[in-house]
């Protein structure tokens, strides 16, 4: 609404006879006498709906290329730390192993599309990720956000192929246990694999569990705990979320 001494105009949400919707701008203005007195006041009125829907659609765009702008800068950082720590003998190799990890990029992409980049639930990430594998889930039923749901995809990817070529999916009595909770302002984590082979810990983890720790630490601000102890291997994961980053999906 706009208004001084001489004009008012205000554009208010009207309906029509058949009940459907218009925006209609009135615009009131003062009629003076000859010695500028007000004697009445003059009221026009004008559909203005066209213009209000232009107006909105055009801060719809602004805000999707806002969101689109920002996915893709999310994105590109996941891979900008796949091709910095992927390592490999040879060209082969090095391509192989960063084509498996952008393929993680793009089935949590398909998810995403599917719920047309809203929220999705942990457990289909971790059933795109490994559908014929064997493993255990616990947690709440919650969906994470797409913010989040692209670097975790790339977290359960190399968690996953850690197990299946050195933990608990390579042995016939390996046990592995994916489990989630929410607290306020935090996404807990727990990878526990049991049965595994015995390693001896190198000073610093693998390229993997490397990148499990650039994902985490770097890109979404949290912190890694990878323990090795005996037969077991355990990675509890702490990641800070924002409003709406994590809701219930009953």
């Amino acid at each position: 609404m706009a208004a001084d001494d001489h004009f008012v105009t205000a554009e208010l949400l009207n309906y029509r006879k058949d009940g459907s919707t218009f925006w209609n701008q009135l615009e009131i203005s003062p009629v003076h006498n000859e010695a500028g007195e007000t004697i009445y006041y003059f009221a026009s009125q004008r559909d203005v709906t066209s213009r209000r829907r232009a107006q909105e659609l055009e801060a719809t765009e602004r805000l999707l290329l806002m969101e689109v702008d920002h996915r893709s800068m999310n994105a590109l950082g996941l891979v900008q730390s796949i091709l910095q720590l992927t390592r490999a003998d040879d060209i082969a190799g090095y391509s192989a192993a960063v084509r498996r990890r952008i393929d993680s990029i793009s089935r949590v992409h398909r998810i995403l599309a599917r719920s047309s980049w809203g929220a999705t639930l942990v457990t289909e990430l971790i059933a795109e990720e490994a559908p014929d594998e064997r493993y255990g889930l616990e947690g709440p039923p919650v969906k994470i956000s797409a913010r989040l749901a692209q670097p975790i995809a790339v977290v359960l990817h190399e968690l996953m192929a850690n197990a299946r070529q050195h933990g608990a999916l390579r042995c016939n009595d390996g046990a592995l246990t994916l489990s989630w909770d929410v607290s306020p302002g935090e996404l807990h984590l727990e990878w526990r694999e049991k049965g595994i082979k015995p390693v001896e810990v190198g000073p610093a983890p693998g390229i993997g569990l490397s990148l499990v720790k650039a994902v985490v630490e770097r890109q979404l601000e949290g912190t890694t705990n990878l323990r090795f102890a005996g037969n077991e291997f355990q990675a509890t994961l702490v990641i800070p979320t924002q409003e709406n980053d994590v809701v219930s999906s009953t």
